[in-house]
């Protein structure tokens, strides 16, 4: 009766112990693990007719391949693998290897097809590195199966589902796992498994069959291509390449900027060295390219610079006034869509589980005021930062949902790719990150995750199927892992009198909170601009040059549900006598003279200009569509230009600069025929008198 209860006890623990989350089940019907194909002088690799075939040509001399699934060393874990000799020595050995470090060390089980299996460790002890005679191995051409699992601190050892040996667990090195063989053979290999007792965070809704895209050839080359960057509108994307020939300072070069563009999103262009002065010979770290396309950010490991585009090509890079101490060899940074935040990692005093040596990160922020001046770092708490490694933060349009990767959270691969939303206005707050699941985290590295506006596609890079190294991929994305939906705004900033380019600055602010939510600046040759606004706001936009006045524009994304695209020109008036313009985001209670709250940005700027362009006077017009009494409306229109005098007034600025009158519907700018156009009618306007 105790025997009966002892097998009924391990026959439920190991029934319990399968049903671990599997993070690895390769069938070979297609390589989504990335495990290497290829040939060397005495051995060649490769999947075919949906197995995995390692073939070693000299005897005594075999392979070892790994891949690097998650692999938490305090939690139970199994793995197996199934093998079918075809040809070759029957005595050295084949099985499955886990806990490599990368460097060396790692354990293993092997067996032979001639009836014998060992447990070979770099530790010591008496069960172990010694050939064991076993009757039920199978012979050449037949099939084995070999599993180790560790369950609460010991290692338990499977052939053909036989146990064979129990053991104290076994040290894990590090994070890697794979397959090995000893000597000359033709080694069929199927149903690789590996299960680990983690509990993966998954978005609700996982959706399956994504498709990863490689860019190609006219992009991707035999190097490590790196780091992509998709700019705003998803036409350019920029990318590091490490040691190519091709570089500034040629095979030395540890890595160059390098850039390529589409049309259509579907062909790209030959990718392009961004040379001098963005290039030279030493690392050329771009952490980042404004929402505008016409700002580089770069990390150094003593703050960050920033070059800006001029009428030839880029300015001389300037620091930022951010300070800190990075002690990490490596860095990644990434700025918020707009201008506001400059994400980054780094090793600093201030990591939450700070240690001396190694190159663990943390993820910080520093925000800018609207004086220009950045903050003192900020970390992003512990929902965010780990015992581990955090890389590649990407701060999405919408300014809330973030992208990064990190070993230290349960998932599929060495690093993994996850995301959360920023909670509030802060920056220590946010949600449980989520992964991005098995379709775009596999058994490797994964990492370097970006979006354009749209957020159709997420660019990224792997080597699974790469022409060489690292390659830039991307995948489509499903609503589930999509950040909030924004509003492309692109354009030209113009002299609104000649129709040409001006260099401007371009700011937007929210009209409800009266505050500047962002800037950017427009090409200095072209004029061309383009800024991303999340939705469920009310935003005020202008263009601000020396010698001219801003046309402010009024745009309401309170109801989008989508991401959407809307040209809009920023026109600039010069500030001449006789000049007309527009206030558009003067706001007033419906059929009264009483000024609404999200007026009095756009009125204080006109006491800016007012108050820095002392001699200026003005005549203020008052406007309205023809519903109504046209007695009533003149009088609307009257009472309404007093109403923004008197504001004026109590702002600071004198009587006799502020000229009113009020014009009812009789200067109309549009018919009004529809809403849209009696809302052009009712508007309040200014004009120059006296410079």
């Amino acid at each position: 009766m105790k025997g009966l209860i002892t097998a009924l006890t391990f026959l439920a623990f190991f029934s319990s112990h399968a049903q671990l989350p599997i993070l690895t089940n390769d069938d070979f019907s297609s390589n989504p693990n990335g495990w290497w194909t290829g040939n060397g002088e005495n051995y060649s690799m490769k999947i075919e007719n949906g197995k995995y075939v390692i073939t070693t040509t000299e005897k005594d001399h075999g392979r070892y391949i790994t891949i690097t699934p998650h692999f938490d060393k305090k939690k139970d874990f199994s793995l197996e693998a199934t093998f079918r000799q075809q040809s070759g020595s029957v005595n050295n050995g084949f099985g499955i290897l886990w806990g490599d470090d990368g460097d060396g060390k790692y354990q293993e089980f092997l067996a032979t097809t001639n009836g014998y299996y060992k447990i070979k460790s770099p530790e010591t002890d008496s069960k172990i590195n010694k050939w064991v005679g076993y009757k039920y191995v199978n012979p050449m051409g037949q099939v084995n199966v070999l599993r180790v699992e560790q369950r609460k601190s010991k290692c338990y050892f499977y052939i053909n589902d036989k146990q064979v040996e129990v053991i104290d667990a076994l040290p894990t090195y590090g994070s890697r796992i794979g397959l090995i063989t000893y000597t000359d053979m033709i080694l069929e290999i199927d149903n690789v498994k590996f299960r680990h007792d983690v509990k993966i965070n998954l978005p609700l809704t996982l959706t399956k069959g994504f498709i990863k895209e490689n860019l190609g050839a006219q992009i991707n080359t035999a190097y490590d291509d790196l780091s992509p960057i998709v700019s705003a509108d998803g036409r350019t994307i920029f990318y590091g390449i490490e040691y190519a020939p091709e570089n500034t300072g040629g095979k030395e070069d540890g890595e160059d900027v390098w850039m390529t563009t589409t049309t259509d999103g579907k062909t790209w262009s030959k990718k392009t060295n961004m040379g001098s002065p963005v290039n030279d010979a030493s690392v050329n770290n771009l952490a980042a390219v404004s929402a505008d396309n016409n700002m580089l950010l770069f990390c150094r490991n003593e703050g960050f610079q920033l070059r800006r585009r001029t009428q030839s090509g880029w300015s001389e890079p300037e620091f930022l006034n951010v300070k800190f101490n990075n002690e990490a060899d490596h860095m990644e940074g990434n700025m918020s869509a707009d201008g506001k935040a400059i994400l980054f990692t780094s090793k600093l005093k201030e990591d939450l589980f700070y240690k001396e040596g190694g190159d663990i990160r943390d993820i910080y922020v520093t925000v800018q005021d609207n004086n220009g001046k950045w903050s003192d770092v900020i970390n992003l708490g512990k929902q965010i930062n780990t015992e581990g490694d955090e890389i590649s933060p990407f701060l999405a349009a919408d300014g809330r949902t973030l992208y990064f990767a990190t070993n230290s959270r349960p998932g599929y691969g060495s690093y993994d790719v996850f995301m959360s939303k920023r909670i509030g206005d802060g920056w220590t707050n946010w949600t449980e990150p989520v992964n991005l699941g098995p379709e775009i985290n596999g058994t490797h590295f994964d990492a370097y995750y970006t979006l354009p506006a749209s957020a159709d596609y997420a660019y990224m890079v792997s080597n699974v199927n790469s022409f060489g190294k690292t390659d830039i991929i991307r995948v489509k994305l499903p609503e589930a892992i999509k950040p909030e939906p924004v509003v492309m705004l692109l354009g030209r900033t113009l002299n609104a009198k000649t129709k040409i380019p001006v260099s401007a600055d371009i700011l937007f602010e929210d009209l409800l909170e009266h505050k500047e939510v962002g800037e950017a600046i427009s090409d200095p040759k072209t004029g061309s601009y383009r800024i991303t606004l999340a939705h469920g706001k009310n935003y005020g936009i202008r263009a601000v040059a020396e010698g001219f006045l801003s046309v402010n524009e009024n745009l309401e994304l309170m109801s989008i549900t989508k991401y959407a695209e809307i040209e809009k020109d920023l026109f600039l008036v010069p500030i001449e006598v006789g000049e007309t313009m527009q206030l558009n985001n003067v706001f007033f209670e419906q059929g009264k003279p009483i000024l609404k709250s999200q007026s009095f940005p756009e009125l204080d700027r006109l006491v800016e200009i007012m108050v820095e362009n002392p001699s200026i006077k003005i005549e203020l017009g008052g406007h309205t569509d023809n519903v109504g009494n046209k007695d009533a409306l003149l009088k609307l229109s009257q009472d309404r230009v007093l109403a923004v005098k008197a504001y004026l007034e109590k702002k600071g600025i004198k009587k006799d600069r502020v000229e009113g009158k009020g014009y009812g519907y009789t200067q109309s700018i549009a018919p009004n025929t529809n809403e849209a156009d009696r809302q052009r009618n009712r508007r309040v306007e200014f004009k120059i008198t006296k410079k």
